[in-house]
């Protein structure tokens, strides 16, 4: 498993450190188990049977060197292939005179060698004569470190090395964050678990120190805790050779490290359709050959009969393959590739940008597997919230792109991406490619609702000047003028003959002043800026000259905008309902419901209305899209008309 893990690493990541060390490290824990099993049965199973049986013997001197040079290189490299620090470097040299100065005191033996881990056997071999004198040489090693400090240099040096390798894992984890924490996780566990077992490996050395000048009680101590440091040694090697390149494996498979995933997919999917067409075959060749007798089961007959089953079934056992191996790869995520196809074909269907980016910020997150996805497109100066996953509830637009940021809080992710995951910055780019012409279409109607919102403020507020106008000019002037004709009624007394003209220009003129209000409150109503939109559609339900039934109008304030369009939608429709419809009764309904404000004026008339005539309806339509609303009329003839507007609640 371990090969196959570094085979596949180093295939992907050739210029990373850590592979190289792993591959290794797998090489020379695969080489070591090896040499062990040869030496064994050329030397002691089948003595003389196999060449170089007491070379492979002689090589468990050295074969710790290398193993554990790799093993903690490997572990101070992962994930990144980077030292934390320069310093650390300090340790892996430590560690090669470590191991060589053991291996320096082992040649001195001139008994036979105890090779291998579990059950370790002795084999007929000694070290080499040459070898013995550099032993006996560096036989100081053996003595201990400090006068006052039980324990050879040796000892304490692999001691002290491994509580370092421990605490190196640990700081990383502790620094890293998001998926690159996830990533470390399961390896600092294992190599956490090897570096204890290590230490309890060497408690009976431990006892040895602490009771050396107590025999009796460092022999009751040792009984009881050799047991255990043979179990240990076990546990320590489990964890080098299973446990490492399992955790790895995690990373790779759950967490995307070294983005490996669609090779690790493709690889379960093929060999589940090989084992598939095996098995289907084998089952068909031996039913058939059973039920029609062996002859006939080896014949074309039977090979085609199995070929017709295997095409049958070949298609859904491949897409339950496939689900099966993306699930393993990318748990409950979608499948990378898969979502940029699913995009690019949404893309080519032409939907509108207020479709197309909802679904690429779910994409993202189904891809990411985050928590929460914002795609922000630049208008103008400013930035704006175009979609979320999952949804926001209100448009947001930001001045500084810096405050995404400040959004985004310690643990979240912005947009531009910097992820130590290749393949999830691929995903970002490659569907910020696709989705170009829809930012660009969405920029292009953001712009455009810009303008018309601008366009349409500086119409009302044109119309809230004529209103003032009148109210303030014309419409005083026919009042002052119908106060002069009283007066002058009064002055000339009912019997004069002046009286009857004056009384007809004094209904004149009020008839005047009626029209003009009227004219003032169609330009803009100032009831809708006293009282807000409750009270101005209650007043325009009763000037309508049909009966009106107002239900559910939110008493509170809105932004004007949202007031006024709403106001001009009823307006709009009651007129064309009072013009046309032959209706005997109108209906008003306005609720608010999920940030939105929802207005609907339905009559029971004759229906038939042609929505795309007539500047009314075209303008309402206009007003309504500027403020990011929508305007919809439904009118089948002889069965009334709907007018149903969709507003923001701003």
């Amino acid at each position: 498993m371990a090969c196959a893990i570094a085979g596949l690493i180093v295939w992907r990541q050739p210029r990373n450190a850590f592979t190289w060390t792993f591959a290794a490290f797998a090489v020379a824990y695969a080489l070591n188990n090896f040499t062990v099993q040869y030496a064994i049965h050329g030397l002691n199973v089948v003595p003389d049977s196999l060449p170089l049986a007491d070379t492979a013997a002689r090589y468990q001197l050295f074969a710790g060197v290398l193993l554990l040079t790799c093993a903690v290189s490997a572990v101070l490299l992962f994930p990144d292939g980077r030292l934390r620090s320069a310093r650390w470097a300090v340790a892996i040299v430590l560690l090669v005179l470590l191991q060589l100065g053991d291996v320096a005191l082992n040649t001195d033996s001139p008994y036979f060698m105890i090779i291998g881990y579990a059950g370790r056997q002795g084999v007929p071999v000694t070290s080499l004569p040459d070898w013995r004198a550099l032993g006996q040489a560096l036989g100081w090693l053996r003595q201990d470190m400090f006068p006052f400090v039980p324990g050879t240099a040796l000892f304490w040096g692999n001691n002290i090395l491994a509580v370092l390798v421990g605490a190196a894992v640990l700081l990383r984890l502790r620094s890293a964050s998001g998926e690159a924490r996830l990533q470390l996780k399961w390896f600092a566990y294992a190599v956490t678990f090897a570096a204890i077992a290590f230490l309890v490996n060497r408690s009976d050395w431990f006892a040895a120190i602490l009771f050396a000048d107590r025999p009796p009680v460092r022999q009751e101590v040792a009984d009881v805790l050799h047991p255990i440091a043979l179990w240990a040694d076990q546990v320590f090697n489990v964890s080098l050779g299973l446990l490492m390149p399992l955790t790895v494996g995690i990373a790779i498979m759950r967490y995307r490290l070294y983005d490996i995933d669609l090779v690790i997919s493709r690889t379960i999917m093929y060999a589940g359709i090989a084992a598939f067409v095996t098995l289907c075959y084998g089952v068909t060749v031996a039913a058939v050959g059973n039920l029609v007798g062996e002859t006939a089961g080896m014949g074309p007959v039977v090979t085609l009969i199995a070929i017709a089953v295997i095409a049958l079934l070949l298609e859904p056992v491949r897409a339950r393959l496939n689900a099966f191996a993306n699930l393993a790869v990318y748990g409950k995520r979608a499948n990378p590739y898969e979502i940029l196809s699913d995009f690019a074909r949404s893309v080519g269907q032409s939907e509108s940008a207020d479709v197309l980016l909802p679904r690429m910020a779910q994409l993202v997150r189904d891809g990411a597997g985050a928590a929460l996805v914002e795609v922000w497109v630049r208008v103008g100066e400013r930035l704006r919230l175009a979609a979320a996953s999952p949804a926001s509830p209100a448009a947001e637009t930001l001045a500084d792109p810096n405050d995404i940021a400040a959004r985004a809080g310690p643990t979240g992710t912005v947009v531009p991406v910097f992820h130590e995951n290749e393949q999830l910055v691929r995903l970002v780019s490659d569907l910020a490619s696709q989705a170009g012409l829809v930012f660009g279409r969405f920029r292009l109607f953001e712009e455009l609702r810009e303008s018309r919102a601008r366009i349409i403020a500086a119409q009302d507020e044109e119309r809230r000047r004529i209103e003032r106008d009148l109210h303030d000019g014309a419409q005083q002037r026919f009042v002052n003028a119908m106060l002069n004709v009283g007066m002058a009624q009064a002055i000339a007394g009912p019997m004069s003959e002046t009286s009857d003209l004056l009384q007809h220009a004094a209904r004149e003129m009020q008839a005047g002043l009626s029209e003009l209000r009227d004219l003032a409150r169609g330009i803009h109503p100032p009831l809708l800026t006293e009282s807000g939109l409750h009270a101005a559609v209650a007043s325009l339900a009763d000037r309508s000259p049909i009966e009106t039934s107002v239900v559910g109008v939110p008493d509170r304030r809105y932004a004007e905008p949202v007031e006024v369009t709403a106001y001009f939608v009823v307006a709009e429709a009651l007129a064309n309902a009072a013009k046309h419809s032959r209706a005997s009764s109108i209906k008003i309904r306005i609720e608010e419901e999920a940030g939105r404000l929802r207005v609907e004026v339905s009559d029971d008339g004759v229906g038939g209305v042609d929505s795309r005539r007539g500047s009314g309806l075209v303008g309402l339509r206009d007003r309504t899209a500027a403020i990011g609303g929508s305007l919809k009329v439904e009118s089948p003839g002889g069965h009334g008309t709907v007018v149903r507007a969709e507003l923001p609640c701003g």
